[in-house]
């Protein structure tokens, strides 16, 4: 008798704990409590940069290399140090002269629109104006590895101008200094046509047995609609080129909160779980995978870039575009669709599908064009969502206001994504989504 009572009571908290649930919060000892949404965690009207020296400052306004309405963050990668303290990547690409450094860490000191921006490595490294290639011309994203290694694409051009071969930059983030470097040779690129843009990393020998020496890195060509291939252990790389990596033309024209501009970017967005490749142009809503293991091969592309089409599989569509997105340990892979905005998570064992899609709480206001996006482990070992948004399509359409927030960073953990529970509001349904 008391173990029937015991269940029938057991039944009576599990159907309160889901109507719980089905009205947006999630249970917590003590009480309810709302499910995550993603916080802000710096923002600025306008780019503020610092500087070594006041005459460094000067030096850039007489050059033209200091126009702050010209910088447009992209790309943002957190960095958690040994003690706790957070240390924050973001890159700012050439697409105008009078961005005086295009890869920096924000700092804690305020200036009047936002947190001050700090060079790295160093002021030195930039190339202002694409007279030396052996320092950074236009930083375009990055990578942290579990290697503590921080991975940097440049793409070599300034405005629409190719002043430099694209490279890729190997720093160690324990000492700030240069491992590695790696020019592109033109076999693999189309100078002022090619733009390389997203480097997406996987170490196959990571820490603690590994030695970090087998790291394979996939490069996404936004403008000429291929993927390029860089063996780090062998030093060397491949093109790879296949129709899904091209735009869509039903979808070059982008509406995000009211506002619409013309883009017509195809590989854009690059995501691995070692075992495939998830891609998708910006100009798609559509979304791709490719195995590693075809890849990885050099040899299966001796014949061409476009070898292999039966190894490219359309995995499903969405709604709407978008553009960034990231995938965490578990195999979610996290995006931020244009109109709606939403930020959704789909998993990489289930069909991509609405029925699979999860919707995350945000603020739409918040998220108008998340061009850079990672999931970071934290220092106690807990996964987290970064995001930047840079509300691009005021941008394009020459209404962005320098009075009002244009640019943020913002952070969601992922512990109840991946604890999993989770509520498809695409359908306004009130199942229960597992993502393991």
């Amino acid at each position: 008798m008391r173990l029937c009572c015991g269940m029938v009571a057991f039944r009576i908290l599990l159907i309160v704990f889901s109507l719980t649930l089905s009205k947006g919060y999630s249970a917590g000892i003590g009480g309810s409590r709302p499910i995550r949404s993603v916080e802000t965690l710096t923002q600025w009207r306008q780019l503020e940069y610092g500087f070594p020296t006041a005459q460094d400052r000067e030096n850039a306004q007489t050059a033209g290399n200091l126009v702050p309405e010209n910088g447009t963050p992209i790309d943002v990668q957190a960095h958690y140090l040994p003690n706790g303290m957070i240390r924050l990547f973001t890159t700012i690409p050439r697409f105008a002269t009078g961005i005086p450094y295009t890869l920096a860490t924000v700092s804690s000191t305020q200036g009047r629109n936002g947190p001050l921006l700090q060079p790295y490595p160093s002021y030195s490294w930039h190339n202002g104006n694409g007279e030396n290639c052996d320092l950074i011309t236009s930083a375009f994203r990055v990578a942290v590895t579990e290697c503590n290694q921080l991975w940097v694409i440049d793409s070599g051009i300034i405005g629409s101008t190719q002043y430099c071969p694209p490279q890729l930059l190997q720093f160690d983030l324990s000492t700030d200094r240069l491992l590695h470097r790696y020019r592109f040779p033109n076999s693999t690129y189309i100078p002022s046509a090619s733009l390389f843009i997203t480097p997406n990393v996987l170490v196959q020998d990571p820490p603690p047995r590994g030695t970090c020496s087998r790291t394979m890195i996939y490069v996404a060509d936004v403008s000429y609609h291929g993927l390029v291939v860089y063996d780090h252990h062998a030093q060397t790389s491949w093109r790879v080129e296949n129709r899904f990596m091209y735009p869509d033309p039903d979808y070059g024209k982008h509406t995000i909160a009211g506002e619409s501009f013309y883009l017509m970017d195809g590989m854009f967005a690059l995501n691995n779980n070692k075992r495939n490749l998830y891609f998708h142009p910006l100009a798609s809503a559509s979304e791709y995978s490719v195995p590693l293991s075809a890849l990885n091969r050099q040899e299966n592309w001796a014949n061409g870039p476009e070898a292999l089409p039966e190894q490219f599989i359309l995995l499903g569509r969405r709604r709407s575009e978008c553009a960034a997105s990231a995938i965490d340990s578990r195999n979610n892979v996290y995006c931020v669709t244009f109109n709606p905005i939403k930020l959704f998570v789909w998993n990489v064992n289930t069909p991509y599908n609405s029925r699979s899609f999860g919707n995350l709480p945000a603020k739409s206001d918040e998220l108008e064009f998340v061009s850079g996006m990672k999931v970071v482990r934290n220092s106690a070992g807990q996964e987290e969502l970064w995001l930047l948004s840079n509300r691009f399509q005021k941008i394009a359409a020459g209404t962005l206001n320098s009075n009002e927030v244009n640019f943020r960073i913002l952070r969601r953990k992922l512990d109840d994504v991946q604890g999993g529970v989770l509520f498809n509001s695409d359908e306004d349904l009130t199942n229960r989504l597992v993502f393991n």
